[in-house]
């Protein structure tokens, strides 16, 4: 089976547009998420990786069942992991299964290679997307109707911890003692 290099480049070209328009002019513009972002962008490149390796080459049924095998066994829930640590462990799943299914052609092992480590590279680069943090924050003395001036509200948290504010999202309100828990994501850099 012949490796066409044209086509493989056209759909990653659409890929990446799909995935920047997706990621980072959706997603990034409307939450701030960096970490989301990345693991969005990295889950992304890796699976398209792996579907690519999939229908270009001779991918077993059995090479199938051995990734389904290796991914089931995986269990975060007991370990905190953090988004970034997801798509990292994921590409290093991607490479590893990229790298093991004996690809003869060996200019679509490397491209794949680089799709993989060079995006991770580009995406966790501090340079690209602002450092972000999340926080539950609670405020008191608040009424109902203070909760739908989100630009007080925005003015009150930043004032409070002294950090630009992303996004702000109301979780809990306790009407009798006046008290809301907010969830926020502040801007680092």
């Amino acid at each position: 089976m012949g490796i066409d290099y044209v086509d493989f480049l056209r759909d990653l070209a659409i890929d990446l547009l799909a995935l920047y328009i997706f990621a980072f002019l959706i997603f990034y513009r409307r939450y701030g998420d960096r970490d989301m972002t990345i693991t969005l962008a990295l889950l992304n490149l890796f699976l398209f990786t792996i579907v690519i390796t999939m229908t270009m080459t001779e991918f077993t049924l059995a090479a199938g069942f051995a990734l389904f095998a290796l991914l089931s066994i995986i269990s975060l829930r007991s370990v905190s992991i953090s988004k970034i640590d997801v798509g990292y462990l994921l590409g290093a799943i991607t490479l590893g299964l990229v790298n093991g299914i004996s690809i003869a052609d060996y200019l679509l092992l490397f491209l794949c290679n680089v799709v993989i480590i060079g995006g991770a590279w580009l995406l966790d680069a501090k340079w690209l997307m602002k450092r972000t943090m999340e926080a539950e924050v609670t405020l008191d003395g608040i009424t109902s109707a203070d909760l739908k001036d989100r630009a007080k509200l925005v003015e009150r948290v930043q004032a409070q911890h002294g950090l630009p504010v992303l996004y702000l999202g109301i979780e809990r309100f306790n009407a009798k003692k006046g008290s809301a828990r907010l969830t926020a994501r502040f801007r680092l850099d």
